[in-house]
């Protein structure tokens, strides 16, 4: 009886090694990047624009203003991100590998950056792109002890496989689609700043988004230009508080302060025109 209880163990051991490496393998190819060239160099790009631009994307608040990196999400069980160090890992990624990384949100190795607001930064035009890698280039080298890598645990791979986690929601759009190349090569100011600043929280479609909740854009109708200035400048709302989840407060506070007063009056009037 006893061995017949061992070899039955053993073997729902050996299915359940067998079914994880299996749920391992798909979701690692269902993550792998389709190969993407670029059709023009890399620009030379401005450090302090990209440092300007590094904290209105957010960069600074994920990889922490020194580009160390940090662990930014965790849900228990189920998946932890982690923001690498910049100041090393840029060292894997010549000028094509950080264009395919904006334009695909491919790492170095071809995987997808999961975490990384890939729909947002595609649409960053060539010059800004060339701006913040050049930013990323220039910040000293830090160290990091002890910081640990994105993972994914079976829960999370289990998701993605059974439609709980929608792989479209955290890849990236084709790269050369019509839409994505119009919308870097002329972009019209407030709405390149909606999709490629607000658009992570909000939806590209501006209509929001739950993970994390964010409201539709419409809201934006409901603040004059001065409430509007003030939300983005202070994180303070119409109804003269913080945000609701205080997470637009803190976005406001730490990232759109670093927009320009034209930047801020060009968001609002397209928001208005919508």
């Amino acid at each position: 009886m006893l061995r017949l209880l061992g070899r039955t163990l053993i073997g729902l051991a050996a299915l359940v090694a067998i079914t994880l490496t299996g749920i391992y393998i798909e979701t690692a190819r269902r993550l792998d990047v389709a190969p993407w060239t670029p059709t023009a160099p890399l620009q030379q790009g401005d450090v302090a624009e990209g440092a300007r631009l590094a904290k209105v994307m957010g960069c600074r608040g994920c990889h922490t203003d020194t580009l160390r990196g940090e662990d930014f999400v965790e849900e228990p069980h189920v998946f932890k991100l982690v923001a690498p160090n910049l100041t090393q890992a840029r060292a894997k990624y010549d000028d094509a590998a950080w264009q395919r990384l904006f334009r695909t949100g491919a790492k170095a190795n071809g995987a997808l950056a999961v975490g990384m607001p890939v729909k947002a930064f595609q649409r960053l035009t060539d010059r800004e792109v060339a701006d913040l890698v050049a930013y990323v280039r220039s910040v000293p080298e830090v160290d990091h002890p002890g910081l640990g890598s994105t993972t994914l645990y079976p829960l999370a791979r289990i998701g993605l496989l059974t439609g709980k986690f929608k792989l479209e929601d955290i890849a990236g759009d084709p790269p050369e689609s019509a839409t994505i190349l119009a919308q870097r090569a002329t972009p019209v100011r407030g709405e390149h700043i909606a999709r490629t600043a607000c658009g992570e929280c909000h939806g590209m479609n501006f209509e929001g988004g739950d993970r994390p909740a964010a409201p539709p854009l419409i809201v934006a109708k409901g603040y004059d230009a001065e409430k509007f200035t003030r939300l983005m400048r202070t994180g303070i709302t119409a109804a003269g508080t913080e945000s609701a989840s205080g997470l637009m407060t803190e976005v406001a506070r730490g990232r759109f302060v670093a927009l320009t007063d034209a930047e801020i009056s060009e968001l609002h009037a397209y928001l208005h025109s919508r």
